[in-house]
């Protein structure tokens, strides 16, 4: 790849801009961690492939990378995550993918398990999205950098469930658990952190996201995570009065999914 030094010395810059607008110490150690020069250089194969022509400015901030609000050539936005690769949930995140067989032999090495770290959540944003699952529509993975569809309205990010008065929680709370059984039954995966947290609204409804930790059905934590993500759900419903019980919901699930089995065998 033949690069540009000017337009590599203005990114540079623009993640200068980042690091000194904030005060905390501890920001600018983190955007020093996001922005190490492999990073840089991926972003700016990214810039000159056209998937987003700037990058504005952080929107979220998580254990394992941060999120950005990119304008496109066409003036649209879309949602960069970088993945820290210096990164102290590293051990965590192993878990995750030593027990998926789409991933095996990752070994030991940092820099290769964010990637495919990285790759694990598009393909399953991919896979979740193809089912019909209101998740980010996934645009993008190179290294340790996802691009994919912003969850906005005019340019500012959706607010996460946790922010917002819910009018209606019994709807959602249906809704939100129709999600839960086709990302099981459907897209055969579980979230493996699902929460209000992990949920975005907007007027037009809601979207899930984060979903790099999800496991396919066939991992060997698959019920630990599926009766946390049950539990997670019943939880924040309660508080709002909504009769909700993580045991009844996931018993109706492993009977869907024997009834699907059963069907496959006809």
């Amino acid at each position: 790849m033949k690069i540009d030094d000017k337009k590599l010395r203005e990114l540079e810059k623009k993640v200068l801009a980042y690091r000194f607008r904030d005060k905390d110490s501890s920001d600018r150690k983190t955007y020093d961690e996001v922005f190490d020069h492999d990073t840089l250089l991926t972003i700016y194969n990214l810039t000159t492939k056209g998937f987003f022509d700037t990058l504005d400015f952080p929107i979220a901030t998580g254990k394992e990378g941060n999120v950005f609000r990119a304008t496109t050539h066409d003036g649209d936005f879309v949602a960069v995550k970088i993945y820290r690769v210096n990164n102290s949930t590293f051990n965590h995140i192993q878990k995750y993918i030593s027990g998926d067989e789409r991933f095996r032999g990752v070994g030991k090495n940092r820099r290769r398990t964010i990637h495919l770290w990285a790759q694990k959540e598009f393909r399953n944003l991919e896979r979740m999205h193809s089912n019909g699952i209101p998740v980010p529509k996934p645009i993008t993975c190179q290294k340790n950098i996802i691009v994919m569809e912003f969850i906005g309205t005019d340019g500012s990010p959706a607010p996460h469930l946790r922010s917002v008065e819910i009018e209606e929680p019994e709807e959602l709370f249906n809704a939100l658990y129709e999600d839960l059984k086709k990302i099981y039954l459907d897209a055969k995966l579980v979230h493996a952190d699902f929460s209000e947290y992990n949920i975005l609204m907007t007027e037009n409804g809601h979207t899930i996201i984060d979903v790099g930790q999800a496991v396919l059905t066939t991992h060997p934590m698959t019920r630990e995570f599926l009766e946390r993500d049950l539990k997670n759900l019943a939880r924040y419903f309660k508080r709002l009065g909504i009769q909700a019980d993580e045991k009844v919901m996931f018993e109706e699930l492993k009977e869907a999914k024997n009834a699907l089995r059963e069907d496959s065998k006809r």
